[in-house]
């Protein structure tokens, strides 16, 4: 019987075509549990999980004018943690899943394919890795869980930016103000053997006091103090753009399990700053415009349209990918960094989970992103960077500390 194929989901579908032997446009999520993890276990408990995530349950193949997902029926390995973080996937050892679950002791990593999900939907999915997990650990033949009733698994599937859309004509399409500026964008000396990570713990509390003695919110907050830390280290006559994912759930309810993320560019022209207030106020209002829910769906059937309009559909795979590769020569990144906010994790206490933290990908156009978690009472900072140089993870973390926090630096 022929195996249904599934498409990408709109914001999704260039991912793997602009994917490159070394940037594979992942993300890593790491958690530590309370307890050392049995390998067997975790295994039996992803097989299971992946029931019900069967959009995860998949394998890329390549169609005429777009890659697809097909059922993945192999059986899904589980790794021993090298430490090197964000490495690229090699199907031939994942068995053509598009992630990678592994583990070091009580740490559990997961790099995960952006094609495949956001970081909300890979967070679902690696807490529910983790409940399924201690279920087994107490009993070792305990049964699934019921599955979700079938409108709601209909909902989970669901490519949510062809739900939400509105009609919108071609010429109407803000492709330029998609595309924005040209940014400042920061340099170094290119790292071999993979990507450096830095990780820096702050109170919570203490943090949103300052947050809130600013009168901003925690992320206009955050974007405010990065882009001050960039001026302060290179003082770049371009302007500093910082790209903020947004997760549409919160605009437009939905329980789907794919992609459903946009981004909020933040532009601060240093010469219009002179103190850190200046900065957090400038991302503060621009924030404010950028999240507003109609511009939000403006920019989501924006991205519906381009990908789906007549044109992109006859335009075979391999002239995609080709005009890709010229354009990886000659293009330049749109942003001097990314900075994604996961929010305030809720997790039970019953998963066991101590920490949890979040680092993006980068490349030699976006050399340096930060994450951010908040559990429990601790907020994390996650630099990933493909330069040596941590001129910048050393001036957010002196950036805080000047603020009266007390920063803690772990970098396992």
């Amino acid at each position: 019987m022929k195996k249904c194929a599934t498409q990408l989901d709109c914001s999704a579908r260039f991912y793997p075509i602009i994917a490159t032997r070394r940037s594979q446009s992942l993300f890593h999520i790491s958690m530590r549990l309370d307890c050392e993890i049995d390998q067997r276990l975790l295994r039996a408990a992803l097989e299971d999980v992946l029931l019900q995530f069967p959009t995860f349950k998949t394998k890329l193949k390549a169609g005429y004018a777009w890659y697809k997902l097909l059922p993945n029926d192999a059986p899904v390995p589980v790794f021993a943690y090298d430490g090197n973080i964000l490495a690229p996937l090699d199907k031939r050892l994942t068995g053509g899943y598009l992630f990678r679950m592994s583990v070091d002791g009580r740490d559990l990593h997961l790099d995960m394919f952006h094609g495949l999900t956001d970081g909300n939907g890979a967070l679902s999915f690696m807490l529910a890795t983790v409940a399924r997990l201690r279920q087994l650990m107490r009993d070792p033949h305990c049964a699934l869980p019921p599955s979700d009733d079938p409108a709601l698994s209909v909902e989970k599937s669901e490519d949510a930016f062809l739900r939400y859309y509105k009609p919108i004509k071609l010429r109407d399409l803000d492709l330029k103000g998609m595309a924005g500026i040209a940014p400042h964008r920061r340099v170094g000396t290119f790292a071999d053997g993979g990507y450096g990570h830095a990780r820096y713990t702050v109170s919570s509390p203490a943090l949103m006091s300052d947050v809130k003695a600013n009168d901003a919110s925690f992320t206009a907050y955050l974007a405010g103090l990065t882009a001050s830390c960039v001026e302060a280290l290179d003082g770049g006559k371009k302007p500093i753009v910082l790209m903020i994912p947004v997760n549409l759930r919160l605009y437009f309810p939905s329980q789907t399990q794919r992609n459903f993320v946009l981004f909020a560019r933040i532009v601060i022209h240093p010469s219009k700053c002179a103190t850190l207030a200046d900065y957090i106020c400038e991302a503060k209002a621009q924030l404010a415009t950028g999240l507003q829910k109609d511009r939000l769906l403006a920019q989501l059937s924006t991205t519906v349209k381009g990908m789906t309009n007549a044109l992109m559909s006859v335009v075979p795979l391999f002239v995609k990918k080709a005009g890709a590769r010229v354009g990886r020569l000659f293009m330049r990144s749109r942003q001097t960094m990314i900075l994604s906010n996961l929010g305030r994790l809720q997790i039970p206490d019953d998963c066991g989970v101590q920490s949890v933290c979040f680092n993006l990908n980068v490349s030699k156009n976006n050399v340096q992103n930060m994450a951010v978690t908040t559990y429990r009472d601790q907020t994390t900072f996650s630099f990933t960077s493909a330069i040596e140089e941590e001129d910048l993870q050393n001036k957010f973390a002196e950036a805080l500390a000047s603020r009266g926090l007390n920063v803690v630096r772990s970098d396992d």
